[in-house]
């Protein structure tokens, strides 16, 4: 499995955290996950599209489609090679820059198809451009034009998302709201619509997140790791671990098979300049 994250062009960059791509000509045949990190995604298949576990049944996922925020392990298997594209947005700018309420596809996926016809007649090009660097390039323009159609960013709601980011963050809603001059109220109704879940559930899903590059930093331990992220012992870290990966910490990392472990992995991000040269080595 090969699985890269590309760094957006400053314009695009507003919006977009990074683009990925995986690759896999021969996935396992085991039933592999995804772990929430409070962002959505759009995900582009140009191989065998993943099946998906939805309400105990799979599901073949689409060609093109937008995957809101998960609040549970996401558990797919493969089809066949994968070859996937993916744009992993901001926490509250994929609503925005699509224009549908986020609440809609939390837990959920929705085809490009169904938000507009033009986009996906767009997307839909991307299988014809030979490289991953004109397909990244073409993402990238995508994203721009799409923002230049875009309302002005709601900057109280972003810098609550910062807050909330931030590692040292341990702070509860209300002191977030407070200051940012909002009520806890209006911030968990404005977080709610752009974001997709309620804030408080973001911050554990951050916190949550910030245990692996802690756990990379100076060979931490798992008690190390846990204190450092704000948990209160390492017993508060295993059910999170259970409700967001659906596995203890150590079968989680231990499972080189799982898509969770490759996207966990703090992989550093190339600039579009590298991207030929990373992929070719």
């Amino acid at each position: 499995m090969r699985y890269q994250e590309i760094r957006p062009s400053p314009a695009a960059s507003r919006f977009v955290r990074c683009f990925w791509l995986l690759e896999d000509a021969a996935p396992p045949p085991e039933v592999q996950r995804v772990v929430p990190d409070g962002r959505a995604e759009l995900i582009f298949n140009l191989g065998q599209p993943y099946e998906c576990q939805i309400a105990g049944a799979w599901q073949r996922q689409p060609r093109c489609f937008l995957f809101g925020q998960i609040t549970g392990p996401l558990v797919l298997r493969a089809a066949g090679p994968a070859r996937m594209f993916g744009v992993r947005f901001h926490p509250h700018t994929a609503g925005q820059l699509l224009r549908i309420p986020m609440t809609e596809v939390t837990d959920a996926s929705v085809s490009i198809d169904d938000i507009s016809s033009r986009l996906w007649r767009e997307f839909a090009t991307l299988g014809d451009l030979r490289s991953p660097l004109d397909q990244f390039a073409a993402l990238d323009r995508i994203v721009v034009a799409l923002g230049k159609l875009t309302r002005s960013d709601d900057g109280l709601l972003s810098a609550a998302v910062s807050e909330l980011e931030t590692p040292d963050a341990r702070r509860g809603i209300g002191a977030v709201a407070d200051s940012i001059g909002l009520s806890a109220r209006q911030l968990e109704r404005r977080f709610l619509q752009a974001v997709g879940i309620p804030p408080k559930l973001f911050s554990r899903m951050q916190r949550f997140q910030r245990v692996f590059p802690a756990l990379e930093s100076a060979h931490a331990g798992w008690a190390d790791a846990a204190a450092a992220c704000g948990y209160y012992d390492q017993a508060h870290l295993i059910r999170d671990f259970r409700e967001f990966a659906g596995k203890p910490p150590a079968a989680l990392l231990a499972d080189d098979t799982d898509l969770a472990r490759h996207f966990l992995s703090g992989v550093r991000m190339s600039h579009f300049s590298k991207t030929a040269a990373d992929l070719a080595g």
